[in-house]
């Protein structure tokens, strides 16, 4: 990790001011565009926004972090209507969730929000596997999932925590599948 990486994150972290975040040693990841809620050594929060509307959060590995490019100021049009909306300064989530460790962290999310998005982005950089997180193991996370149509699957699946490259969670679709899926039964 970068020592002016890590300094850019903190300064996004402090400033409040929306960022775009790459990951370029990532073939293929997306670019996260959103503002800085939370930095550990082993991974960063980011609230993420579009459309002048936050969408939930992604962890991402900070190690994977390559650039932190600002997207305006404290006074730029999407600050400026997240205020105006009550939604600025963007915040981490409440309780605070583990950054420290994958399975804290995925564990954690997934009891506050019933759903998350996990993305292996070298195997597979435009798909993500959503659902609950239903067991940690010493080296994996096993992932009761929901399919496209809200529907639980029974089957468990197993994900390493050296694959997961970022964990989504709290957005509108996450949230819309919980909706229609409810809980597991």
């Amino acid at each position: 990790m970068d020592n002016k990486v890590m300094t850019r994150l903190a300064q996004a972290l402090s400033s409040g001011a929306p960022v775009r975040v790459h990951r370029c040693a990532i073939r293929g990841a997306d670019r996260l565009d959103g503002f800085v809620v939370a930095v550990s050594t082993a991974w960063t929060l980011i609230a993420l926004c579009g459309d002048l509307r936050l969408d939930g959060w992604a962890a991402v590995r900070t190690a994977d972090v390559t650039k932190v490019g600002r997207r305006g100021g404290t006074d730029c049009l999407t600050v400026r209507a997240l205020r105006r909306r009550g939604h600025w300064p963007a915040r981490a989530p409440e309780p605070a969730l583990a950054l420290d460790r994958l399975a804290d962290l995925a564990q954690d999310a997934s009891r506050a929000f019933g759903l998350v998005s996990l993305h292996v982005e070298r195997d597979a950089p435009n798909a993500c596997w959503i659902g609950e997180v239903a067991a940690v193991r010493p080296k994996s996370l096993r992932l009761r999932e929901v399919d496209t149509e809200a529907r639980w699957r029974p089957e468990l699946s197993k994900f390493p925590f050296e694959d997961v490259t970022r964990v989504g969670f709290g957005g509108r679709y996450e949230r819309t599948l919980l909706e229609f899926a409810g809980p597991y039964r």
